[in-house]
Parts: C-alpha cells; structure tokens; sequence
C-alpha cells in the first residue's frame, strides 16, 4: 500500500557495486523497511534500490510535488560515505547505516527540495543524511553486522547524477531528474 512519495538518490550501478560489495558478507538477509509502514512483508516490500532520502512528502501531494520537481536543475556532485553508524528507528528498532558526510552542493540541493513543501523531519538543518543498511529490533544482530562490515569499510565517494522520486511500498518509480 503506497501511503507516501520520497525524492532519493538515484546511484548509477558502478556505485550500487560499491555499496553491495561491501554487503554481500553478511549472510543474512537484509531489510530496509522502517517498522511501522503498513506493509505486511517487510522484506518483500524492500524494492527501492540503496539510496539516501532528500525528502518524503504524503501521496495526496505527488501531483503538486511533481510539479514543483520540474524547476530543480543541479550539477554533478561527489558525497563521501565516511562511516558506518546506528540510530533508533520506530517501534524500537535500530537502524544501521552508511555516513553521508555533508557538502555544500548536497546542503543546497536539499535546501531547495526542503522549500518546496517543507517536512520538518527533512529539515536541512537537522537531518542526517544516510544510506541505511538493515533495520531490525535486535540489537546484538545491528551490532554483530555493524563489527562485521567495519572489518572491511573504507571511506568511499558516490556520484550523484539523478534523483528520484518514488511511491513507497513497495518502491513504484513515478519520476527520474538527471543532473544537468
């Protein structure tokens, strides 16, 4: 059931590669899915690629929003994944993620998503961008994923070509902008 619209990041396969290379040691299954989403399956439901969310807004206004994504141009920009980190999700879940350090073209780029229809918890000045991993409610397994993957981690760059903006869940695409 698609309750809201969100604007991602869009990765070109080269950087998904990087990102599930760093992946594919865990054994498990991983699951993206905020608990608490309507969805009866979780890990079904997971079908937006990885990305970082610049903004979500409720599907009542995915025609207004639509319209305002026609006037964002942006360049080509690199964002650095510089750490791997853990914060509480809802219904006691813990999320745990790849670190987007901030740079001025994601801050401005945000900045003018963010104007667009404001969403508190988007707030430029208060959120923290990031690429989750898994999320689940046991947090000896968030800890025992995260020791694993720092094992390996290295700090590594993403380009950001395009942004997205998806129906959620499961992922529908309804719009791609490219960079100029």
């Amino acid at each position: 059931m698609n309750e809201r619209i969100t604007l991602v990041s869009l990765f070109n396969q080269n950087d998904l590669d990087k990102i599930n290379n760093l992946i594919k040691i865990i054994d498990e299954p991983l699951c993206k899915v905020p608990f608490g989403k309507n969805v009866d399956n979780r890990i079904k439901a997971d079908t937006l690629p990885y990305h970082f969310t610049l903004s979500a807004w409720d599907i009542s206004q995915e025609n207004f929003i639509l319209q305002e994504l026609s006037n964002i141009n942006f360049n080509s920009f690199k964002v650095n994944v510089d750490s791997i980190e853990i914060m509480n999700g809802k219904e006691n879940s813990y999320v745990l993620y790849f670190n987007i350090k901030v740079n001025n073209e994601l801050k401005l780029l945000q900045e003018r998503i963010y104007n667009i229809l404001p969403s508190e918890k988007y707030n430029p000045n208060k959120f923290q961008f990031h690429i989750t991993i898994t999320i689940d409610k046991d947090y000896e397994k968030i800890i025992t994923i995260k020791n694993k993957l720092e094992e390996i981690f290295i700090p590594f760059d993403l380009e950001i070509n395009s942004i997205a903006l998806f129906e959620i869940y499961p992922a529908n695409l309804i719009k791609t902008i490219n960079c100029e």
